[in-house]
C-alpha cells in the first residue's frame, strides 16, 4: 500500500460502539484496543505455526486454530454457528445467475465440513462436535452480553439505535486482504494462511475485542457497587422511583454504560 500504515482504527471505534461503548469512543482507547487485538493475533498465528509444523504442514489451516481453542468449547461452537450461518444464509439468497449461488454455496458448506472433520479428528468421541451441533448447555458470558447490550438498546432513540445496530455487524473480514495486511505487518510470521482459517481469525480479533469491553464493564459495575459509601447503604427492597425503572443496582443505568466512554485505563487493566 505505498509504505502507508495498515489499520483498523475507524471498524474498531465501530465494533467497540456495538460491544456498548460510546459512538465515538476515545481515540486513546481505541488506539489502545487495536494494539492489544494485533499482539493477540500475532500471538495466535505464532502459536498456530508451531502446531502446523507439528503436524508438517506448510500452512496454517483451520485444524490448528481448533487445536489451540480445543479446551474453549464455545468459542468452537460460536465458530460453528457462524460457519453454519453462513452456510444457510447463501442457499436463501436470491440472484440472477444460479451458477453464483451454486458456487456461493459450494464454498460455505464446504467450509463448514472442513470445520467439522477438524473437530472428529480432534475428538474422536463425537463430544465436541456433537456440543457444537446443539444448544445444550448455555454460553453465559454471550447470553450477560446480549443482556446487556439489549438493555443498553432500550434508551436509545430511532436515529442512535440505528447507528448501533450497524456498528454491530462490522468484521475485520468486510476488509480480508487489509486485515491479513494489518495482522502480519511488522512481523515475519508465516502469511500461508487459508481464508478458512483467516475467517476464524476474524472470529477470534472480533472476540477479543467484545471480551475487553464486556470486562471493562463488568469492572466499571464493580468499582460503582464497592464505593465506600453505597456499602453502607440499606438494601432496595422497593424502586421509590417508580415509575422509572433502572437495571441492576441504584444508579447505574444502561444510559450511564453508553453516557461515559471506556477509557484506557479501564481497558488495559
Amino acid at each position: 500500500m505505498n509504505g502507508a500504515k495498515v489499520g483498523f482504527f475507524s471498524e474498531i471505534e465501530k465494533i467497540m460502539h456495538g460491544f456498548g461503548d460510546v459512538p465515538n469512543p476515545l481515540r486513546m482507547s481505541v488506539e489502545l484496543m487495536e494494539n492489544l487485538i494485533k499482539k493477540e493475533l500475532n500471538e495466535i498465528i505464532r502459536e498456530a505455526e508451531t502446531v502446523a509444523e507439528f503436524r508438517m504442514s506448510s500452512k496454517i489451516d483451520i485444524e490448528e486454530i481448533v487445536f489451540l481453542l480445543r479446551r474453549n468449547k464455545f468459542k468452537l461452537r460460536r465458530i460453528y454457528k457462524c460457519l453454519e450461518t453462513k452456510a444457510l444464509g447463501s442457499k436463501i439468497e436470491k440472484d440472477a445467475s444460479e451458477e453464483i449461488i451454486s458456487q456461493r454455496n459450494s464454498k460455505n458448506e464446504r467450509n463448514l465440513s472442513h470445520f467439522v472433520k477438524a473437530l472428529e479428528e480432534l475428538d474422536t468421541f463425537g463430544d465436541l462436535v456433537d456440543f457444537c451441533k446443539e444448544e445444550g448447555e448455555p454460553d453465559l458470558a454471550r447470553v450477560d452480553r446480549l443482556l446487556r447490550l439489549e438493555k443498553v438498546s432500550r434508551d436509545l432513540d430511532s436515529a442512535r439505535y440505528e447507528a448501533f445496530a450497524k456498528a454491530r455487524t462490522v468484521r475485520f473480514s468486510c476488509a480480508k486482504q487489509k486485515f491479513a495486511q494489518w495482522a502480519l505487518s511488522g512481523s515475519e510470521l508465516s502469511s500461508n494462511i487459508t481464508e478458512l482459517a483467516w475467517l476464524a481469525l476474524d472470529f477470534l480479533a472480533f472476540e477479543a475485542i467484545g471480551q475487553i469491553v464486556d470486562t471493562s464493564f463488568l469492572l466499571r459495575k464493580t468499582d460503582h457497587t464497592t464505593d465506600s459509601i453505597q456499602q453502607r447503604m440499606p438494601s432496595l427492597t422497593s424502586n421509590p422511583g417508580f415509575p422509572s425503572v433502572y437495571f441492576g443496582n441504584a444508579g447505574l443505568t444502561c444510559a450511564g454504560l453508553l453516557g461515559k466512554p471506556l477509557t484506557p485505563d479501564e481497558i488495559i487493566r
